[in-house]
């Protein structure tokens, strides 16, 4: 009976065995997942289950970007010396030792299984396709690999996450100027004293401005200014230089780091002549504009986003479709990112904008004079955290360098000679995988009120932006911000010591957000969020009333309602519109009222008042006189106001006139110089007290006195007849690098338009009626980057090219039967 019984219960436990191996097997069975491509190759995924449909995504995107994505990693991971040599190995080193990169794979430990999954599919297909290509070298190599020598590798899950980390967090939430803006007061303190200085300082970079335009509409009050006390510790802080930065030319190609005399030279020039937006490490990005139902004609709402990532091949954009599982979402991203950045799931749409608030701050840390491994926090000497990384160099011997973290953050600098060091705080530290995971689930939310409490979990510094069907709307300023020590001003290093740490972070519910203002519209281009937000310390970044989102409210202020197709028509205006003459024109027509124009500066004059301030090209290629006219008298105007109050050395802060007469970055804007003037104008002309006067009491004077001269020398080199003067407009090029300034492509011949236009990388439109949305997009050049060993481009390698250029876009098909509608092919994977 008991051997019986003992059969009994061992062939329950085989049966269960069985059932659980089973289970686990089927668990493990993969059906087939499509590859759907319409007419201009956007690939579109369909598959049974989250992991299908992810594995499609991954084999899709190194399809399509295999050696872009290729050096995407390894800039991002600090290893492009490996295979494109010692010129690089500064760059690795930067990137090496100014994140904490291990945090990422440690982050994973925190996810679900889910979660996890949906990046380990995307690895295991981008795997796939790279297995595909080493097995047919001679078909499917890109050509750039055999350029340079060297083969693709297959990813892991971390490499995604890795992506994200450093094209959105790395990129976006990172901005900061605190060394900088310190080496500026101290250099003003030794020519002025540092109470001028201080002054000086105040009025060229600031934290709240109640005139500059907001997202969140403002309230009835009239807020005060708030002006901002010297710190206390200021006049104690160590001279430590200016921060590291990526250096790179005018055609974006990595230069090396900022800090060598050479380099250092060339940075700051290129920043004088073409402003801090032709730089990757300060320039701000992308705009969007919504009208909802109330202020839509014949829809229930639309929407229009640009982002400006910057101008390269392959694009930094690339469209997606996701259909199967939890995911039926359709739109682009930035770089294969898994998460869509702008996109629609027919419930509702989302775009984003870069939010640049402050969640970032540098600490000076004292170090142990009998050991640099230590810092004093907190009434103590502390050990840093550190370890090392070894970075390989293509045909050179590896190189070790150690990495340091303190209390607060990443050690950027270490100088045991001058007993001091820099840690940098960053309050999405360590958030990386959470904030990714939330935008990849926003993609799963059906309604407005789902969509913003996924959006909660995001800590990077991102605006966000819904519609739903019924053309609802609203705005979110996502991100986690830190609630400062008091004394702490945020424009500059704080001292290390633990007596200015953060206290925490600020509540969630502080971030600013609207849903359906009174307006019935919502715009950004990077503005303000709200009236009592303060600005970061970013000096090519202070809001104020000079500001080039104005462009786009002015335009959504002159309807009471738009079409779909006068909504979109606003991208064409806002791309060439003129960004400073605007705020500075009254000032100077009020100077020029009462005085005697000889005939020359009369008809100038007029010129300059009837032109519709759009940088447009005629046929010859060349900006018209009254942009000529306004870059002099911009940039006389800058150097006759500002350049004997902070001296030579420091001018190239301001000198730029912003204005796209020489090659241009990602997007255009107000330069700080010009903020700066327009501020100090603003308060002289309504008789406010001002905290420097950058005019010495004669405004008026100064500003005729400028118009004059720039009428003068413009004569003496184009001649007497205004209406001839003209500047070539440079053409707008997409460069082969990524904002690294690392190439991403082989060298082929240029792809340019003949002038610069101020607008989205990519432009997309969605329209909200009762069915769902249309939606439609172009993203240049095209979809594909491939090009073969042979040199042959993909078809779609620039087929959006003219489009764009055109201001058209192309449908973004939703369902299966419409994107076979269109000329298509499919691939059918089986995944392993």
């Amino acid at each position: 009976m008991k051997k019986a019984l003992g059969l009994v219960v061992f062939s329950a436990l085989f049966v269960m065995a069985c059932e659980t191996s089973t289970e686990h097997l089927k668990e493990q069975k993969r059906s087939d997942v499509e590859i759907i491509r319409d007419s201009y190759g956007t690939p579109h995924i369909f598959a049974d289950d989250n992991y299908g449909v992810y594995y499609g995504y991954g084999y899709a995107i190194a399809e399509d970007r295999l050696y872009q994505m290729e050096m995407l990693r390894r800039t991002v991971l600090g290893q492009v010396a490996e295979v494109l040599g010692e010129q690089y190995l500064p760059l690795d080193q930067h990137i090496r030792s100014s994140y904490d990169l291990p945090s990422v794979r440690k982050q994973f430990n925190t996810i679900s299984k889910d979660d996890r999954l949906i990046l380990e599919a995307y690895a295991a297909g981008f795997s796939q396709r790279v297995e595909d290509v080493l097995a047919q070298q001679q078909e499917l190599l890109p050509k750039e690999f055999h350029d340079n020598g060297f083969l693709p590798k297959s990813w892991q899950a971390y490499d995604v996450a890795m992506i994200f980390a450093g094209a959105i967090a790395h990129r976006y939430s990172d901005f900061n100027s605190e060394r900088d803006n310190l080496v500026l007061w101290q250099n003003l303190n030794e020519q002025h004293g540092s109470e001028k200085a201080w002054r000086i300082f105040s009025a060229s970079k600031w934290l709240f401005d109640p005139s500059s335009p907001t997202t969140v509409p403002k309230g009835d009050a009239i807020p005060e200014e708030l002006g901002q006390p010297m710190p206390t510790y200021l006049k104690s802080l160590a001279t430590i230089g200016k921060s590291k930065r990526v250096a790179v030319n005018e055609r974006g190609e990595f230069q090396g780091i900022s800090g060598s005399d050479g380099i250092d030279r060339a940075f700051e020039k290129m920043l004088a002549e073409n402003g801090f937006h032709s730089s990757p490490e300060f320039a701000p990005a992308s705009n969007y504009w919504a009208v909802s139902k109330a202020k839509s004609e014949g829809v229930n709402g639309i929407l229009v986003n640009g982002p400006q990532f910057g101008w390269s091949r392959p694009s930094y954009v690339n469209g997606i479709g996701l259909h199967g599982g939890d995911f039926n979402v359709v739109g682009n991203t930035l770089l294969g990112l898994p998460a869509l950045l702008f996109a629609h799931n027919n419930r509702i749409a989302w775009g984003s904008t870069a939010g640049l608030s402050d969640q970032v701050d540098e600490f000076i840390l004292s170090l142990n004079p009998d050991d640099p491994e230590q810092y004093w926090h907190q009434g103590e000497y502390k050990n840093f955290q550190s370890w090392n990384e070894t970075i390989l160099v293509k045909g050179g011997a590896e190189h070790n360098i150690k990495v340091r973290k303190a209390a607060q953050g990443m050690v950027l600098m270490h100088k045991p000679e001058a007993g001091l060091a820099v840690s940098r705080a960053r309050a999405w530290d360590g958030k990386e995988l959470q904030t990714l995971l939330a935008w990849i689930n926003l993609a799963k939310q059906d309604s407005i009120a789902e969509a913003r409490r996924t959006v909660k979990e995001v800590a990077t510094n991102i605006n966000f932006y819904y519609m739903d069907t019924r053309g609802n709307i609203a705005y979110t300023h996502a991100g986690r911000y830190p609630k400062r020590a008091i004394g702490h001003d945020s424009r500059l290093p704080a001292p290390g010591d633990g007596s200015y740490d953060w206290l925490s972070l600020r509540p969630y519910r502080d971030n600013p957000a609207v849903e359906n203002p009174p307006s019935a519209y919502i715009s950004n281009w990077n503005n303000r969020p709200s009236e009592n937000w303060a600005a970061s310390d970013l000096w090519s970044l202070s809001w104020g009333r000079a500001d080039r989102v104005q462009l786009l409210i002015d335009q959504l202020e002159s309807q009471s309602t738009f079409t779909a197709d006068e909504v979109w028509a606003i991208n064409k205006s806002v791309s060439y519109g003129d960004v400073s003459l605007p705020f500075l024109l009254p000032h100077l027509n009020r100077s020029l009222a009462n005085s005697k124009l000889n005939d020359l500066e009369a008809k100038a004059h007029d010129l300059l008042n009837a032109w519709d301030q759009q940088w447009i090209a005629d046929a010859e290629g060349q900006y018209p006189a009254e942009a000529v006219l306004a870059e002099r008298l911009i940039a006389l105007l800058l150097e006759k106001a500002i350049l004997d109050d902070v001296g030579r050395e420091n001018f190239y802060l301001y000198s730029s006139t912003a204005y796209p007469v020489r090659p241009l970055g990602a997007s255009m804007h107000t330069g700080p110089g010009v903020k700066a003037l327009i501020k100090n104008l603003d308060a002289l002309s309504s008789g406010q007290q001002v905290t420097y006067d950058f005019f010495n009491g004669r405004s008026e004077q100064l500003l005729r006195k400028t118009f004059r001269e720039a009428v003068k020398s413009l004569s003496a080199e184009q001649g007497f007849v205004p209406d001839k003067w003209r500047i070539p407009a440079p053409a707008m090029v997409w460069q082969p690098l990524n904002f690294r300034g690392v190439p991403q492509a082989s060298q082929l011949q240029d792809i340019s338009v003949p002038e610069y236009a101020n607008r989205g990388s990519e432009n997309n439109i969605f329209i909200a009626n009762d069915e769902g949305f249309s939606a439609y997009d172009s993203i240049p050049p095209g979809q594909s980057g491939f090009v073969s060993i042979e040199g042959k481009e993909s078809p779609h390698y620039r087929d959006q090219l003219s489009q764009f250029a055109n201001y058209k876009y192309k449908k973004i098909p939703q369902t299966r039967d419409e994107i076979v509608q269109s000329n298509h092919r499919i691939v059918t994977l089986t995944p392993k």
